[in-house]
């Protein structure tokens, strides 16, 4: 383990240093950096600009933040995963964004099971604003994923994140949420949904975050987690979408990736005629998408289990997302 929690918290405090900066310094490590000494001896090693521009004292103003957050997680009931531990799910250490580009995971906040990251995940997400049919189509796929074994994987909003969370726990399963704020529970957002965050904990679920307590949501962390809940599941099922919207950062990550899409086929006049389902309508027709309805789940579970087979086959140096076309996995 090149960098611990610690020292990559530490890190993060300094101005100008984010998380591609501190893995190119982790690949310049020779010897474990554990310890406020151990950095301070490496830091006065290198040369360049990065390392000239913080000085010692700023060294030990940043490690003295990361002990004092660390602390306070703590009491929170909060963990602290990072990159070069064991238990990091290797499915997030090639994260892309939905731009094609590397957008890597550093560290994970996390407040609950972690053993839940042991089952395949599969991202349920979609509008604020499911109709009834959306909802009921929600927890419905949920549950089914679900009792096979999934860890259903959404990001807690209302709406469709909800049902997905929701259709889990009605059949004892298991999920994660991921969130785009602090783990405290006065950072938890949305307010509505503190209660389904409180039940995901107590019945073995998880609440995963890139950020620190004390940290509100805001725009470009709701896209940014966007990301992550596609990049730690095998496929992506939208129960409802529009054409645009929140939604289609997690789509557009799951295609770029070439990971089987799901968009739930909805029959009834009234539901197609709705504009929270015209993505799903747009991206069948287009083939971007796989269609989803009750009576061919297997079909779709033998394919997410082929796209998994395939992906952890692969030598664990390797890109994990290159494909021809976005169609192979479909």
């Amino acid at each position: 383990m090149a960098l611990n929690s610690k020292i990559i918290i530490t890190l993060q405090q300094l101005k100008g240093i984010g998380t591609k900066t501190i893995l190119k310094i982790a690949n310049t490590v020779n010897q474990k950096i554990e310890t406020y000494g151990d950095l301070c001896d490496f830091w006065l090693k290198q040369s360049g600009k990065l390392y000239e521009k913080h000085s010692a004292e700023d060294l030990s103003d940043a490690y003295k933040k990361a002990e004092r957050l660390i602390e306070a997680s703590k009491k929170e009931g909060i963990g602290v995963l990072s990159y070069f531990e064991p238990e990091f799910p290797t499915i997030l250490k090639n994260c892309i964004n939905e731009d094609g580009k590397e957008d890597p995971v550093i560290l994970l906040y996390y407040r609950g099971n972690l053993k839940a990251l042991e089952k395949p995940g599969i991202a349920i997400i979609g509008t604020r604003e499911p109709t009834a049919n959306g909802i009921k189509a929600g927890e419905y796929f949920a549950s089914e994923f679900a009792k096979e074994n999934f860890n259903i994987v959404s990001g807690l909003a209302i709406g469709c994140d909800t049902t997905g969370h929701r259709g889990a726990l009605n059949v004892g399963g298991t999920t994660t949420a991921f969130l785009a704020n602090g783990l405290d529970w006065n950072s938890i957002y949305p307010k509505e949904n503190m209660e389904l965050a409180k039940e995901i904990v107590s019945k073995g679920g998880l609440l995963l975050s890139e950020y620190p307590i004390g940290q509100m949501c805001n725009r470009y962390a709701l896209v940014a987690r966007d990301r992550l809940q596609s990049a730690l599941s095998y496929a992506t099922i939208a129960i409802q979408t529009g054409i645009k919207g929140g939604t289609m950062h997690a789509v557009n990550t799951t295609l770029v990736t070439h990971k089987p899409l799901f968009m739930v086929d909805y029959k009834t006049e009234e539901d197609r005629k709705n504009e929270k389902v015209q993505g799903n309508i747009q991206l069948i027709a287009q083939g971007k998408a796989l269609p989803l309805r009750s009576d061919n789940i297997k079909d779709a579970i033998n394919k997410i289990d082929v796209f998994r087979d395939r992906l952890n086959s692969r030598p664990k140096d390797c890109l994990l997302y290159t494909s021809p076309s976005p169609r192979d996995a479909h």
